[in-house]
């Protein structure tokens, strides 16, 4: 069996969906079978597809086309039909829509139908035009959460039949136990201990005003403690300097820009807590991550977080400043509370793994190969 991946979604910094995309791939190339085969469709170079191309019965198809939707929509259909591709799956919420096989697609969350507002206009129209198509000619769907299947039947009125939740793993590089290059790895980023850490893209569904707001509250009682935001300027991420420099924290909060793959485990082991207070996510990589790495999280009661935290993590209104700050004082002031969800931080994200992820969407993409319409 020949099975296609869409990889036009890679980007060479990679975030939420790229690193999504390039851990199942990873997994799953150590998972196929003697008669299957991975073929990995791209149309430029994004470093992954090459490093996978080595891997037995794995098969590397590039072919260079600027922009991406119309690749995806005009010039990848004629390649899965060339390569007499069985099945193909994608990992981004819009499918080739003529693809002349069964398909599986990933379904993150429905932030673009829930909270337009935190996405750009284009955004919006690029999602609202293609998804719901894309959900409809898909033969499978895979959701990262309960909470986006649920979403999915209630919002666009897909089968629960047709949805299954497969959960994101956390890589072994997230890890309690400091490493040599850990002290290097922050004075990369001039970042000084103690302090409190996001990380994610910088744009306005990650809530990140609410997290200065509440760290405005604490600067007195903690003068010390700094804020770190890690992560690439999103949409609308001006807005995050504004509001620091209307409040005067520009001193106290470091930006560090994207971060390293190999430096994030250092910025998650260093930091007394990670403040993730979304207004909605699919999955929430970064609190997983976090946990993994023996750091206490706070997160939203919201969406899909309290599936992955658990009870090894607090949560906080993710509209109430107040209560930010007050989860933020209770982990610095309080030793013990941070111990205590450290160790359960730990066996929480134990829970979890990439094998397990891709073994999962390995089998769904079978099923749909051999389902029968």
């Amino acid at each position: 069996m020949r099975i296609g991946v869409d990889l036009s979604v890679i980007q060479s910094t990679k975030s939420g969906v790229d690193w999504y995309t390039y851990n199942v791939l990873n997994e799953m190339a150590g998972l196929l079978e003697p008669h299957e085969q991975l073929y990995l469709f791209s149309n430029r170079d994004n470093g992954f597809d090459q490093d996978l191309a080595g891997r037995p019965r794995v098969v590397s198809v590039r072919s260079h086309f600027r922009y991406q939707e119309p690749w995806r929509q005009f010039m990848l259909p004629l390649l899965l039909k060339k390569h007499q591709i069985d099945v193909c799956f994608f990992t981004n919420f819009v499918i080739a829509v003529a693809a002349p096989c069964p398909m599986v697609l990933t379904i993150h969350d429905l932030s673009f139908k829930l909270f337009p507002r935190t996405h750009s206009l284009r955004n919006v129209i690029w999602t609202r035009s293609l998804v719901p198509v894309s959900v409809r000619r898909s033969r499978r769907i895979i959701a990262d959460s309960n909470n986006t299947k649920l979403d999915l039947i209630r919002v666009m009125n897909v089968s629960k039949r047709k949805v299954d939740v497969v959960y994101l793993g956390v890589s072994s590089a997230f890890h309690p136990g400091a490493e040599p290059g850990d002290e290097e790895a922050l004075n990369r980023y001039g970042i000084v201990r103690p302090y409190l850490l996001f990380v994610g893209t910088l744009e306005p569904r990650k809530n990140i005003n609410l997290i200065i707001k509440g760290f405005d509250k604490i600067t007195n009682d903690f003068p010390d403690v700094h804020l770190v935001l890690a992560g690439r300027r999103g949409w609308m991420a001006q807005a995050i300097f504004d509001e620091l420099e209307r409040r005067k924290l520009l001193g106290k909060v470091h930006i560090t820009g994207y971060v390293r793959d190999q430096d994030l485990p250092a910025l998650y082991r260093g930091a007394s807590a990670l403040i993730y207070p979304s207004l909605y996510e699919g999955f929430g990589l970064p609190p997983l991550e976090a946990m993994a790495s023996g750091t206490p999280v706070v997160v939203s009661k919201g969406s899909s977080l309290p599936e992955v935290v658990g009870d090894a993590g607090l949560y906080v209104n993710p509209l109430d400043a107040d209560e930010v700050a007050d989860r933020m004082r209770k982990l610095l002031g309080d030793a013990n509370l941070a111990a205590g969800l450290k160790a359960k931080a730990l066996e929480r994200a134990a829970l979890f793994s990439w094998k397990k992820t891709a073994a999962r969407t390995l089998e769904i993409i079978r099923e749909a190969a051999s389902a029968k319409r």
